[in-house]
């Protein structure tokens, strides 16, 4: 009776100590086959390469980055941390200062520049007004530098940059710095800075706590209504909107240090967000096209 016992414990202990082999065997075969984690955790059920064909693309600045359960996986990157100039896509932080601190619901009238630039013509008519969120739909879906400027200056513009830096020093996006809160390059060569890396995190953060960017930036057209009635029909930058499906969303830039800039998000096949960032670009929709696609083409989901 005591040989078995014995045997049988012999037994139990092999069988525990080759399974606990074979889950590292699947452990170091898993992270051969999956690119860098940027948090460096580890996960055996991240997307597998499945084809090693090379992407090339000519913007300075590209990556590919999948959110999973707050984890970032990174399917593709060219200079990740390299920092540039970033044009409008400087708007996704001015819209996240404007939601810390402005009330949505406020209303405030349109001054002349704003009326111009919405009507595109120089005829005067009385102000009109709308609210902080109608702003906001006007900022981002036509990238109106006009709609930024006025949203700054209506807590003090000095101020909400102060909040801009401040929130991007908080979010650790160390490669970041903002001098004005539109994007346009500055006549002293000054210009606003990131990376798209730090795109990366601004973006997370914007999936976490602030659906609203993300609900308009999903619209290529929108009507808008002002208190006194008149209607505005605003159309999106980003073409793309109308040729890739699942919930695509992202934000568009154009400035001669930026080039073309485009942050777009998709899904995967498992319903996963990739966050898709192209900077420097001469044909920004094209490479977002082919990066997408070349994404979705490599890897098993």
């Amino acid at each position: 009776m005591n040989k078995n016992i014995v045997l049988i414990t012999i037994l139990i202990a092999i069988i525990i100590l080759g399974g606990f082999h074979a889950l590292n065997s699947i452990k170091d075969n898993s992270t051969k086959n999956t690119p860098f984690l940027i948090d460096n955790s580890l996960d055996l059920f991240k997307p597998f390469k499945i084809d090693n064909d090379s992407l090339n693309l000519e913007a300075n600045i590209v990556s590919s980055v999948l959110l999973r359960n707050d984890k970032k996986l990174i399917l593709y990157e060219k200079n990740l941390e390299e920092k540039s100039a970033i044009a409008s896509l400087t708007k996704l932080m001015t819209a996240v200062i404007v939601m810390d601190n402005y009330p949505l619901d406020s209303k405030i009238g349109l001054n002349d520049d704003m009326l111009m630039s919405l009507r595109r013509s120089t005829n005067k008519i009385s102000e009109e007004h709308i609210t902080i969120k109608d702003l906001l739909y006007i900022m981002l879906i036509e990238s109106n530098n006009n709609a930024a400027e006025y949203l700054a200056s209506k807590l003090d513009r000095d101020n909400f940059l102060i909040l801009m830096n401040e929130k991007a020093k908080k979010l650790k996006m160390r490669n970041t710095h903002f001098v004005n809160p539109h994007g346009l390059d500055e006549d002293n060569e000054i210009y606003n800075t990131s990376s798209a890396k730090d795109l990366t995190i601004l973006i997370s953060e914007i999936i976490k706590n602030y659906p609203l960017i993300k609900d308009i930036l999903s619209n290529y057209n929108y009507t808008l209504i002002t208190q006194e009635g008149n209607v505005y029909n605003l159309t999106n930058t980003n073409i793309l909107l109308k040729e890739i499906p699942y919930e695509t969303w992202g934000k568009t830039g154009y400035t001669e240090k930026a080039s073309e800039c485009l942050i777009l998000m998709t899904r995967s096949p498992m319903g996963d967000i990739i966050i898709n960032i192209i900077i420097n670009s001469n044909d920004r929709f094209t490479e977002m096209e082919n990066l997408i696609n070349w994404t979705l083409k490599s890897f098993s989901f």
